[in-house]
């Protein structure tokens, strides 16, 4: 069985559901770290924890980390460390998916003699791993410069947390074929972690394009089922469907738009237990008879297997579509590892507010919604 990784934005998410997938991502590395390390004194605002973790504070970055700094190295001033965070804000980086501008790492952990580091997560590409060693680098250049003040201050870029993590996400099938996605991470280089999604497909080998867009499909999925916890209600999709033109046997029948309904009736079939049609873009007597039957299967008024762009019929199929991509969702691992509290901490508002120089949506379910347009237009293109 094959098995491919890649990262959200190689797989074409956006930066702003790239960037709450991060956050997710964010708080198993937290949990595994806190378990390698038996057990964190994690810091807060008015105490003196031990372990800092760069998560939804009620305060902004620069101000929780010079907090954490300044607890730990009482010689240090609490402004200025936060001001010299501030002023250290680096530019946008379009390759960054996490957005990540300021010197703040996302592990630190103070206990002298035993573990003075720090660590960074990013995306495992070219890309997330160069915004994750200037990130180190800043921070450490930080450091160097508070130890003006401080000469006793001193954090190394960590060695001791090397976890080769993989937690089972999504199980189930894309379009007929058994697939597997599984979130890995692991420590690339001392204080830099990476993590990357893996898409194992049992049966025949598929192409590059769709093993991007299952892993599109699954960080959509997880993140669809998780945030609405967090605002206490359901998010519901919403999409202008990719069909150009009629189909059905008084329709137009473009190639393109029938091998679409052909995939979209396959994901459908392999649910039900029907026989898959063949994905030729050929209207034919298979493909009239299963949109039909999908079509009384839904107990939908027109069962003469029509479909008309933006109607109930392709509407139903891609919204089961999207259903069953959600239903194949998997938490047993992740419960496993630790999962209280976690909705309410990646998905709290961000205390350093909307970045309006980042091209982002500030809105997590307009960017869902864009996310779900996109995967189901590239899925129109090139199925």
């Amino acid at each position: 069985m094959p098995t491919q990784c890649f990262v959200p934005s190689e797989s074409g998410v956006r930066r702003r559901v790239s960037s709450a997938f991060g956050h997710i991502v964010e708080w198993f590395v937290k949990q595994e770290y806190c378990l390698a390390k038996g057990g964190c004194s994690e810091f807060s605002l008015g105490g003196n924890g031990t372990d800092f973790f760069d998560e939804n504070s009620t305060t902004t970055r620069c101000r929780f980390l010079a907090a954490y700094l300044a607890t730990h190295n009482p010689l240090l001033d609490e402004g200025f460390i936060s001001s010299t965070c501030e002023i250290r804000k680096r530019p946008v980086d379009p390759d960054d998916d996490e957005n990540e501008r300021f010197a703040v790492p996302d592990i630190i952990s103070h206990e002298p003699g035993v573990r003075m580091e720090f660590y960074e997560l990013k995306a495992n590409s070219a890309a997330g791993k160069a915004a994750g060693r200037v990130k180190i680098d800043a921070f450490q250049a930080m450091v160097d410069f508070l130890r003006q003040t401080d000469p006793g201050i001193k954090y190394e870029r960590g060695t001791l947390f090397d976890p080769d993590r993989s937690i089972l996400i999504w199980d189930g099938t894309w379009l007929g074929s058994p697939v597997k996605a599984h979130l890995h991470f692991f420590r690339e280089e001392e204080g830099l972690l990476v993590y990357e999604i893996c898409v194992t497909i049992s049966g025949q080998l598929i192409a590059e394009v769709f093993l991007k867009a299952i892993i599109k499909l699954a960080v959509l999925a997880v993140i669809l089922l998780l945030a609405p916890a967090a605002a206490g209600g359901v998010a519901v999709l919403a999409w202008n469907s990719p069909l150009t033109d009629s189909a059905g046997p008084d329709g137009a029948n473009d190639t393109q738009d029938v091998r679409y309904l052909q995939a979209l009736l396959n994901d459908w079939a392999n649910q039900v237990g029907r026989t898959p049609v063949d994905v030729d873009g050929v209207l034919a007597g298979p493909t009239i008879d299963a949109l039909a039957a999908f079509q009384s299967a839904s107990g939908l008024d027109d069962t003469g297997g029509n479909v008309s762009p933006g109607d109930v019929t392709v509407a139903s199929l891609e919204r089961a579509h999207l259903e069953h991509a959600a239903a194949s969702v998997t938490f047993s691992e992740m419960q496993e590892i630790g999962m209280d509290g976690m909705v309410e901490v990646v998905f709290a508002d961000d205390p350093d507010g909307f970045d309006p120089e980042a091209d982002v949506e500030p809105d997590l379910l307009v960017a869902l919604n864009n996310e779900a347009q996109q995967y189901l237009q590239d899925l129109h293109d090139s199925v």
